[in-house]
């Protein structure tokens, strides 16, 4: 086997996180990532000798299994506590060193749907598109049908023989599939709830989530599910899952699946396939879960069940896709509504005045407040008044950390000087741009890129609706680009802007 070297030890023993629970070894993770390095180069050694002499190491394969409760959820039935695997820091270090060998192979062999767990992807990939999309909705005669399902379950249930083929499918060495196959051979949990701990069981199933390599295996198990399933569906549903017109069709972030067509029936039909195929796999749809959402613009006339006029009510402006309502407008307003929320949890910190300094509040302010405000809003495009309420937000919370509120005044720019702050209006300008060049960078078939390139084509080819449209992420984009004496007009103006983003320098100073 290709031996484990002090070097990785180091890198992965360095990547961990402090002031974590303990796993039943009882060691801290920060006695781990700041010993020195005769720790570090003992430990490969150990590790090394434990494959050649095909010793069991206990503490890379036991864990605490301890129930959170779910938020808003009622007290009582299993179903409504989440488990989590509390693992040693040993383990820990040894997934990292697995995970740093296998990555590549895991994000290739995954594709660009899926956004989960791989550098340089996130959420905001994935709610991008849909606002690109919904660009076209708002400016064109279009509408689009999105399925999003969900599993139950889905880590505790694959298959370990299973997801060591795929493993091998996807290219990894078999020195590092042995190191897969360590890690999950013997697998033993104990509950714990406070200070009770039951007796030992073993766990022969599932990713044995708590580690930075759990999330990584479940995406390739999940991607061989759906290899087959396109595979199944190919006669109504194109494989891989672009269309002609580089409409995306698919994308995933962990056991979260979206599946988008133009004809609702498709999405119809495909449902109790993907539920068959997937429970092929072990991985159970929750039907409950499963939301059919349209993309699309009611006329002035349509009504809803009720009688009430549709018009910039459609049900789309309210549903949620990781975190994000795909409304900008609403989703402004609720990033604002939970900014506060998260605002008054931590009122005895901004209240302790001199004896937490500024600069420190400030800090717990950006990390506990500001990130909550800002999540994923690069791609928002909404009028001025829209970004107005969120620095009004933002003032207010300021002045209560400063403690300069009424009848104290003080002006806006004196606010910012002295919380050495800025608008969140600018903040989230920057972010669009920064975004917008990550999206230009990616992979040519990602959802985010097709989208994009689907949309500017359709502002050609597609009929357009009358008036005034509504604001939109591409006509956002366009009026970015304009400012900087740059176009996106059709498919060449995009084959330019990916050359001029790809140099990283030259796309910062355009901002």
């Amino acid at each position: 086997m290709n031996p484990i070297t002090t070097e990785e030890v180091a890198f992965a023993a360095r990547r961990l996180k402090n002031n974590k629970a303990l796993g039943p070894d009882g060691i801290p993770n920060e006695f781990l990532k700041f010993a020195s390095h005769a720790f570090h180069d003992t430990f490969a050694q150990l590790i090394n000798e434990s494959f050649e002499k095909h010793e069991h190491v206990p503490s890379f394969t036991e864990g605490y299994l301890t129930p959170l409760q779910k938020p808003g959820k009622p007290r009582g039935p299993p179903k409504s506590l989440r488990p989590l695997c509390l693992l040693n820091g040993t383990r820990k270090i040894m997934s990292m060193i697995v995970l740093r060998r296998i990555q590549s192979q895991i994000a290739h062999y995954t594709g660009p749907w899926q956004n989960a767990y791989k550098p340089g992807h996130s959420t905001a990939n994935i709610v991008w598109t849909q606002r690109m999309l919904l660009s076209v909705v708002k400016e064109k005669h279009w509408s689009v049908h999105k399925m999003g399902i969900d599993m139950s379950s889905a880590f505790d249930t694959i298959k370990r023989s299973v997801l060591l083929d795929l493993l091998r499918d996807a290219g990894c060495s078999e020195d590092d599939i042995k190191l897969v196959r360590y890690l999950l051979s013997n697998t033993k949990l104990k509950i714990k709830i406070e200070k009770t701990v039951s007796d030992e069981f073993i766990v022969s199933i599932g990713a044995f989530q708590g580690d930075s390599l759990s999330g990584n295996l479940f995406t390739v198990y999940l991607a061989g599910a759906l290899y087959h399933l396109r595979a199944v569906t190919m006669h109504i549903r194109l494989n891989p899952p672009i269309s002609d017109q580089l409409l995306p069709l698919e994308w995933e972030y962990a056991d979260d699946v979206d599946f988008l067509d133009e004809d609702e029936e498709n999405l119809q039909a495909l449902l109790p396939v993907c539920k068959e195929i997937l429970q092929e796999w072990n991985l159970y749809v929750n039907e409950s879960k499963t939301d059919f959402t349209t993309f699309y613009i009611a006329g002035k006339n349509d009504r809803d069940e009720k009688g009430e006029l549709l018009k910039n009510r459609e049900p789309w402006r309210s549903s949620i896709s990781l975190g994000s309502k795909l409304c900008d407008k609403e989703d402004i307003q609720r990033r604002c509504t939970l900014g506060n929320v998260a605002f008054q949890e931590y009122k005895k910190v901004w209240e302790q005045g001199k004896r937490i300094p500024l600069s420190t509040r400030l800090k717990i302010y950006e990390s506990l407040v500001v990130s909550v405000m800002l999540y994923n809003c690069n791609s928002w495009a909404v009028p001025k008044a829209y970004m107005d309420k969120i620095d009004i937000c933002h003032r207010k919370h300021l002045r209560q950390i400063v403690k300069m509120t009424y009848p104290t005044k003080i002006s806006d720019n004196a606010l910012y000087k002295k919380c050495n702050s800025r608008p969140l209006s600018e903040r989230v300008e920057y972010s669009r741009w920064k975004m917008f060049g990550h999206i230009l960078r990616s992979s040519s078939n990602s959802p985010a890129l097709c989208s994009l390139f689907f949309a500017v084509e359709s502002m050609e080819n597609m009929r357009g609706r009358l008036g005034r449209h509504q604001f939109n992420l591409l006509k956002t984009l366009r009026n970015d680009l304009a400012a900087r004496d740059l176009k996106i007009v059709n498919t060449d103006d995009i084959y330019r802007l990916i050359s001029l983003a790809n140099d990283r320098p030259q796309w910062r100073k355009l901002f």
